[in-house]
């Protein structure tokens, strides 16, 4: 499996364009990706970090292009990725806004699922809440029915993904917020 490394990861950041803005967003979503991966991994979870990192890096690689010419980001990067012989990057970034699979309890937990859950925590470079996240995505997305109704289904889509995760590593939800409070 070929994975970039974190500096190459920035690197392809720049060179496709992406604002600082964005670049930080990613960061965040890493960070908050690696530290969820970490507490799994104690708890016997097979989750490759390296392959965890790349995927929360990139997984905006191309939202400015899809900004300015229109497109889904999520697809645009994951075939970027693919011709730039990452696949397996390309699916976490392919699944980071729409997961490719229906949670359930039980569900195994995998890089794709840990990186979709970890940009829903992140509204810029803030650690927020699931509730604030998505009342931000739908004050800014929620143009139409339609739109509302796919906010409403990634957070109930979200919130099983949290439930999840959390009672495998023995936290709560708001202890992301408290770990993470930037610290003015």
């Amino acid at each position: 499996m070929k994975v970039p490394d974190k500096k190459k990861c920035i690197k392809l950041l720049r060179e496709n364009h992406a604002p600082v803005h964005i670049i930080k967003h990613c960061v965040k979503v890493a960070a908050v990706s690696l530290f969820i991966g970490d507490r799994l991994q104690k708890k016997g979870i097979d989750i490759n970090t390296d392959l965890l990192m790349a995927g929360a890096l990139l997984h905006d690689i191309s939202k400015y292009q899809s900004i300015v010419s229109g497109g889904d980001h999520a697809v645009m990067g994951a075939v970027l990725l693919e011709t730039l012989g990452y696949p397996e990057v390309a699916r976490i970034v392919k699944c980071h806004v729409h997961l490719d699979r229906q949670i359930n309890k039980g569900e195994r937990i995998d890089e794709v699922l840990v990186v979709n859950y970890g940009d829903k925590r992140v509204k810029h470079t803030d650690v927020v809440s699931l509730n604030e996240r998505f009342d931000d995505l739908m004050l800014r997305y929620g143009t139409n029915s339609r739109r509302q109704t796919r906010i409403s289904e990634l957070f109930e889509q979200s919130k099983k993904m949290e439930d999840l995760i959390f009672s495998i590593i023995d936290l709560d939800p708001d202890s992301l917020n408290r770990m993470f409070r930037r610290k003015d």
